[in-house]
C-alpha cells in the first residue's frame, strides 16, 4: 500500500517533468527564424553590393559597338571610332572624301566642275579621273548621292598610314591611324574580359585570350583614367578597350616598319634674317620710285613691288612688271618677289580657284612672267578669303609652291594676324608649302571700326604667339606698319577716319600741336584734340613704338620683319629695324 502510494505521489511530477521537457525542446527552436532573416538580409546586401560593385556580366554587342551594318565599314581613325563610315563596294573599301581630309589627310582636292582629284605630292602635282583604276581593275573614286568615296590604295599611295582591316564578319572595320616607329605590347598573363571603361563595372567588349598579345594604345582624349591600375589597348581581332594592369605581362617594344617613302616637300632659304619692303606700285611710271625708297631703307635685302592684281575669274591678272626694275634691284643687292592681289572687285577668289584649269592657266602665267621679267619669287596676298573657299585657296599655294620651286623661286604668303574668326587660313599648311609666311601684324582698328591702335603691343604679341603654335619660326615674317589712323568723331558720335604714314602723321601731330601721352599698355604714343565739337584722336606709329615692337620680335628668334609700306615711314626707324 505504501509503495502504490508512493507511486501515485511522485506519478504527477514525473509527468510535469516531461512536460517542461518537451516544452523546452520546442521552446529551442524559436531562434532560428531570425537567424534565417539575417541571412536572407545580408544575402540581399551583397546581392545589391555585387550588383553595384562587383565585374559586370553585361556584353556590348558588335554592331552597337561599331554602329555598322551590311556593307557599311567602321572606321577607327587613331584609335577613334569615326561618325561616318566607309562602304564595301566590289570587294573594296571605299572612305568618304569628307572624312579623309577631316582626318586623314587634307590634301585630296576634288574638283567638281572638272570631275578630278587633285593631289600636290612632293614629286609634282597628280590628276586623277573617274575611269582610272587601280592594279586590281578597281576604280580610284566614285561619287554618289554627292559624296567622293576614295579607295584605300589611293589614300595609302600619298599617306603614310597603318591599315588594319576586319571585313570578314558581320560587322566590318578598319584601323586606321600614322605609320609609327614602334608598338608597346602585353601580353595576358590570363584569360579575362576586356572592358568598355576603366572599370570592373564596364560592359564586356570581348574575351582575351590567355598569351594574347595585347597593343597599348592612347586614351580617350580628355579621360581620367586612372594609368596606374589601368591600361587601353587593342586586341588582335580588332577591339579596344580597358584592361588593369596586374592581368598583363611586361612590356615590349616591337618596331613597325612602314612601306611607305616618305617625301619632304621642297623649300628655299635667303640664308639670313630677312628685312623686307612692300613697295606701292598701282601703275608703270611708279616702278621708277625704286630708287629713292631703296636708297632709304637701309638694310633692307628684299623688295615687293605690288605689280600683279587679279581681275575676273579665269585666271588674268593686270600686270605692271618691268624687267628693268629687276635689274636695278638686283644691282642694290634686293631680291624681288612680285605681288599678286584680289583686290578688283570682279574677282571672287573661291570661285576663281576653285577650277584645275584655271589654276593651271595662273600658275604657268606667273612661272612664264618669272623668265621673262627676271624676279626671284612670287608673294601671295589674296586677302579676306572666306572660310568656303579655304580649301581652294590651299590648293592653288600647293600647286604654285611646286611650280615656283621647280623654277628655284621663292614663294611667300601674306596672311592676317590671328584671331578667333580667322584660324581656317591653316597657316600650319602654309607653313609646309611656303617658304615664309608674312603675319600682317597691323589693322587692329581699320575703317569702319570703333578709334583704336593700328598695332599695339598686346596685338602683336598674341598674334607672333598664336602664329609660332602652327608656323615654324625659321618661317615667320612679322609685318609692321609704317602708318596709323587719325580717328574723327563728330558731336553726334559718328566715327571717320583716314590712313596716315608716320611722316604725315608727324607733321599733323606738329602743326596741331598735340601732347603725347606714352601708354605703356599698349606701347604707343597717344594724343586727342577737340575740333570744332568733334574729337580727334591718334596712336602714332613711330620710333618709339617701333623699338618696342622689334625688341619683341627679336625675343621670338623669327625669320624676319616685313614692312607695309615703304615711303611712309620715318628715317629714325631704319637703324632699329636692321639692328
Amino acid at each position: 500500500m505504501e509503495e502504490k502510494e508512493k507511486l501515485k505521489e511522485t506519478e504527477p511530477v514525473k509527468r510535469v517533468s516531461e512536460s517542461r521537457r518537451r516544452s523546452r525542446k520546442r521552446g529551442g527552436n524559436l531562434p532560428l527564424l531570425p537567424l534565417l532573416l539575417v541571412l536572407l538580409l545580408g544575402a540581399l546586401i551583397f546581392s545589391l553590393w555585387y550588383l553595384r560593385f562587383g565585374p559586370s556580366r553585361v556584353r556590348i554587342g558588335e554592331a552597337e559597338l561599331f554602329g555598322a551594318s551590311g556593307d557599311e565599314v567602321a572606321v577607327i581613325y587613331d584609335y577613334e571610332l569615326q561618325k561616318e563610315k566607309a562602304v564595301m563596294r566590289d570587294g573594296s573599301v571605299y572612305l568618304p572624301l569628307r572624312l579623309v581630309k577631316s582626318a586623314v589627310n587634307q590634301r585630296f582636292y576634288w574638283d567638281r566642275d572638272e570631275k578630278l582629284i587633285v593631289y600636290a605630292a612632293p614629286t609634282g602635282v597628280r590628276k586623277f579621273t573617274p575611269e582610272e583604276k587601280d592594279t586590281e581593275g578597281k576604280v580610284l573614286y566614285y561619287t554618289e548621292d554627292q559624296e567622293l568615296y576614295l579607295s584605300l590604295p589611293l589614300l595609302r599611295e600619298f599617306t603614310d598610314v597603318r591599315v588594319e582591316s576586319y571585313l570578314d564578319g558581320s560587322v566590318k572595320r578598319i584601323f586606321i591611324a600614322p605609320s609609327p616607329e614602334s608598338d608597346e605590347v602585353r601580353a595576358a598573363k590570363h584569360k579575362f574580359a576586356l572592358r568598355s571603361r576603366a572599370s570592373v563595372r564596364g560592359s564586356i567588349v570581348t574575351e582575351v585570350k590567355k598569351n594574347e598579345a595585347l597593343r597599348v594604345i592612347p586614351d580617350h582624349e580628355g579621360a581620367t583614367t586612372d594609368t596606374t591600375r589601368w591600361t587601353r589597348v587593342k586586341t588582335e581581332n580588332g577591339f579596344t578597350g580597358y584592361v588593369q594592369l596586374k592581368n598583363l605581362r611586361a612590356a615590349e617594344t616591337v618596331p613597325y616598319t612602314s612601306n611607305f617613302t616618305k617625301q619632304e616637300y621642297p623649300s628655299l632659304s635667303l640664308g639670313e634674317k630677312v628685312l623686307l619692303g612692300f613697295h606701292l606700285v598701282s601703275n608703270q611710271a611708279a616702278n621708277k620710285g625704286l630708287g629713292t625708297l631703296a636708297q632709304n631703307a637701309s638694310g633692307m635685302n628684299v623688295i615687293v613691288p605690288t605689280w600683279f592684281s587679279l581681275r575676273g575669274n579665269e585666271g588674268d591678272y593686270q600686270n605692271f612688271a618691268d624687267r628693268a626694275y629687276v635689274e636695278e634691284a638686283h644691282e642694290k643687292g634686293l631680291k624681288v618677289f612680285a605681288l599678286l592681289d584680289n583686290f578688283d572687285k570682279t574677282v571672287t577668289t573661291g570661285e576663281l580657284l576653285k577650277k584645275t584649269s584655271v589654276r593651271e592657266k595662273l600658275i604657268q602665267s606667273l612661272i612664264s612672267d618669272a623668265d621673262l621679267y627676271g624676279y626671284d619669287g612670287i608673294n601671295v596676298d589674296l586677302e579676306l578669303i572666306k572660310e568656303e573657299a579655304i580649301d581652294q585657296y590651299l590648293e592653288f599655294i600647293r600647286e604654285l609652291s611646286l611650280a615656283c620651286h621647280e623654277k628655284q623661286l621663292y614663294l611667300t604668303v601674306d596672311v592676317p594676324n590671328p584671331a578667333s574668326f580667322n584660324l581656317y587660313y591653316d597657316r600650319k599648311e602654309l607653313g609646309v608649302f611656303c617658304d615664309y609666311v608674312i603675319n600682317m601684324g597691323y589693322d587692329e582698328h581699320t575703317k569702319g571700326d570703333e578709334p583704336g591702335s593700328t598695332a599695339s603691343l598686346g596685338f602683336v604679341t598674341t598674334g607672333l604667339d598664336m602664329s609660332l603654335a602652327e608656323v615654324p619660326a625659321e618661317k615667320l615674317i612679322q609685318a609692321v606698319p609704317f602708318y596709323t589712323r587719325l580717328w574723327t568723331e563728330d558731336k553726334n558720335g559718328k566715327v571717320s577716319s583716314e590712313a596716315l604714314g608716320m611722316k604725315g602723321a608727324k607733321e599733323w601731330v606738329d602743326k596741331n600741336q598735340i601732347g603725347l601721352n606714352f601708354d605703356e599698355t599698349l606701347g604707343q604714343n597717344y594724343g586727342q584734340r577737340s575740333n570744332n565739337g568733334s574729337l580727334q584722336l591718334i596712336w602714332m606709329e613711330d620710333a618709339k613704338s617701333m623699338q618696342i615692337r622689334m625688341d619683341i620680335i627679336r625675343s621670338k628668334a623669327i625669320a624676319g620683319v616685313a614692312v607695309w609700306r615703304l615711303g611712309l615711314e620715318t628715317d629714325d626707324v631704319w637703324e632699329i629695324l636692321k639692328q
